[in-house]
């Protein structure tokens, strides 16, 4: 109804954000010390059996009461003190997912734009062709659509006790996968090359859902899940911004296929990197990574109430 004035489709975005923004302020506070990873009701062992980690009881109770064990002194009542970044960031597993993160959307999110622009084509003035518009946008639905059934997927695996190693690297390959379809169905028609979003669907699917579970795997009892978060997703929209840019100057000076060419390789770099050096995380809750390693006795005494396996 607007072309060619597109740009007003902006003023949807605005009007969305905006709608978000105003909101967030109606969702619930929820649990601090679980929102941060300091403590958790249950957690998978390493064979994905359900490990209580606090009884309904003990987990509904005071933190500072029950830390304190009837004793009214302040030390034993502070609040778990987190880790310090420094620990956090120079963590492993967390150094390989922002480096397996942002290869694979440094390759990923240029290859949506190059669909777009094989669909779409070019009028016989060179303006783009109006059928542009509905054929991304059914590519963008498409690939809504199918990302919601991967993360149910993803999810009934995750509660049969799948491990994150294998899901998420399940979603790294719809990558490879996924360019190749599209040079090789380049002049196959605007069907084949739309299907190729399914592809796309998924393995934004798995990545998404299984991101959060990496991190709150690597983080937990740390205190500092918001934090690796943030730097987890920031390394991700970097990628994803070197992508269009040095994607589309590809296109402009070698052409689409070459394009697509380029991000097919770099997208087997962030499989390499993850299947190699990314050891699993699930069932890693159980204590190891409690912030009291970095910090003093009377918080030990503390996160132990709340992050501790009970013994058996």
């Amino acid at each position: 109804m607007m072309y060619p004035n597109i740009k007003l489709c902006f003023l949807v975005i605005a009007f969305s954000a905006g709608v978000a923004v105003f909101f967030v302020g109606f969702l619930p506070e929820g649990d601090k010390l679980m929102g941060r990873g300091f403590k958790g009701t249950q957690a998978l062992d390493k064979d994905g059996h359900v490990e209580q980690l606090l009884t309904t009881a003990e987990y509904n109770e005071d933190p500072f009461e029950a830390a304190s064990c009837g004793e009214n002194d302040y030390e034993s009542r502070k609040a778990p003190i987190a880790s310090s970044y420094w620990n956090v960031m120079s963590d492993k597993r967390c150094f390989i997912l922002c480096t397996t993160g942002f290869f694979f959307h440094f390759a990923n999110a240029n290859v949506l734009l190059v669909l777009g622009e094989l669909m779409g084509g070019d009028n016989e003035d060179g303006a783009p062709s109006r059928s542009a518009i509905p054929l991304i946008a059914g590519a963008i639905i498409l690939a809504q659509a199918t990302m919601a059934i991967a993360t149910l997927i993803g999810d009934r695996l995750t509660q049969k006790g799948v491990g994150r190693k294998p899901i998420f690297l399940a979603g790294l390959l719809s990558l490879p996968i996924r360019c190749a379809l599209i040079i090789y169905w380049k002049d196959a028609g605007n069907i084949y090359l739309l299907s190729t979003q399914v592809l796309d669907g998924f393995g934004g699917g798995f990545f998404g859902l299984l991101h959060p579970y990496l991190v709150a795997d690597s983080t937990f009892g740390t205190g500092r899940f918001n934090v690796v978060m943030g730097l987890t997703a920031s390394c991700f929209g970097f990628g994803a911004t070197l992508s269009n840019l040095i994607g589309q100057h590809v296109v402009e000076k070698l052409g689409h296929v070459t394009s697509l060419s380029g991000s097919l390789v770099l997208s087997v770099l962030p499989i390499l990197i993850f299947a190699f050096f990314m050891p699993e995380t699930l069932g890693d809750r159980c204590g190891k990574n409690i912030s009291s390693k970095h910090s003093d006795t009377n918080n030990t005494d503390i996160l132990e109430q709340y992050v501790e396996m009970p013994s058996k």
